[in-house]
């Protein structure tokens, strides 16, 4: 009776140690965010890290902001391929139908029009991102371009 007891009280203890340690420990600390954002890119948060994009769009959920995303097609090249759907939907102010058209609102000011293209323009043949987020990558869930 007195191990059970004994091992009764060491679990107790050893519980309440975890307990207090976790609770203590609080939220991660964000580590770097050098475009000022606040998305933590060391913690993975930031979709754009070379721009500052506090709102985090990613219309075309493939992981990159749409601040820092000029591959609007999904093919991982910037280029004619990106500028075409994008001048095609010049003045669209409501890119969101469909919801993967805000994709082409690449300045995020809710109207397709010449600094997009301009946009994709001055990055073509370059590549979107970067991203501290594991699933910016052109291959994202298999080529869909949409992030798991």
């Amino acid at each position: 009776m007195k191990l059970r007891a004994m091992i009764a009280l060491s679990s107790a203890a050893l519980l309440t140690l975890v307990f207090t340690l976790v609770s203590v420990a609080g939220p991660p600390v964000c580590g770097s965010d050098p475009d000022g954002d606040g998305a933590c890119d060391s913690l993975g948060q930031d979709n754009c890290t070379a721009v500052a994009n506090p709102g985090q769009r990613d219309d075309d959920e493939d992981g990159y902001g749409n601040i820092c995303d000029w591959d609007v097609n999904q093919d991982c090249a910037i280029g004619g391929p990106d500028l075409a759907p994008t001048f095609a939907r010049l003045f669209d102010a409501s890119p969101w139908v469909p919801k993967e058209s805000g994709a082409y609102d690449i300045n995020e000011d809710n109207v397709i029009g010449g600094p997009d293209l301009a946009a994709i323009f001055a990055n073509t043949f370059g590549a979107p991102g970067p991203t501290s987020r594991a699933c910016g990558d052109c291959n994202a869930a298999a080529g869909t371009g949409i992030c798991p």
